[in-house]
């Protein structure tokens, strides 16, 4: 997994609580470079599961929330970071509905050996469906990211999560306007 994920999950740790808990946390996960990651580097997303389960210790919050909330967070970094991404996008159906060409064509020129998740979106009637599927448990940091990708838009959609698709590997959202 890319490095400028594990650098901005330390990021947002210092950001949203402090960075002397972004240090325990990175201590308590007892990680090999003890937390130094480059944005271009290739790192297990094992690292990443450690950092969030220590911080789960840390905070007392669930996994799930914190895994969304970093997603959520996380949307406004990515459109910071990489502008050149949302360009002719006016809205986040649109963006959703393009969101796997840009992974698999944009990421992949900027990231040669990057493994992006599949994120395919399509209109179904008035909804919106987002089907995501990774070999990386993230379904929750997903759903975060769509979240903020809705806010960095201004869309007025409500996000609901097919239950029958449970799981930290794939995930379907159905976007609804409001």
């Amino acid at each position: 997994m890319k490095g400028v994920i594990f650098s901005e999950l330390i990021h947002w740790v210092e950001e949203t609580y402090s960075p002397g808990i972004a240090d325990r946390m990175i201590v308590q996960a007892e990680l090999p470079g003890e937390g130094s990651y480059t944005s271009v580097g290739n790192y297990p997303h094992v690292q990443a599961l450690a950092m969030i389960g220590q911080l789960v210790e840390i905070t007392g919050r669930p996994v799930d929330a914190l895994a969304d909330a970093y997603g959520y967070w996380l949307s406004s970094r990515l459109a910071a970071l990489y502008p050149q991404f949302f360009v002719g996008y006016t809205d986040a159906i649109s963006f959703l509905k393009a969101i796997d060409g840009i992974h698999q064509k944009e990421v992949t020129k900027l990231y040669p050996d990057a493994l992006t998740p599949r994120v395919i979106a399509e209109v179904d009637g008035q909804d919106l469906l987002v089907s995501y599927a990774s070999h990386r448990p993230f379904a929750e940091v997903a759903h975060g990211l769509i979240r903020g990708y809705i806010d960095h838009f201004g869309d007025d959609l409500v996000i609901l999560r097919d239950e029958q698709t449970q799981g930290p590997h794939a995930a379907r959202f159905i976007l609804q306007r409001k």
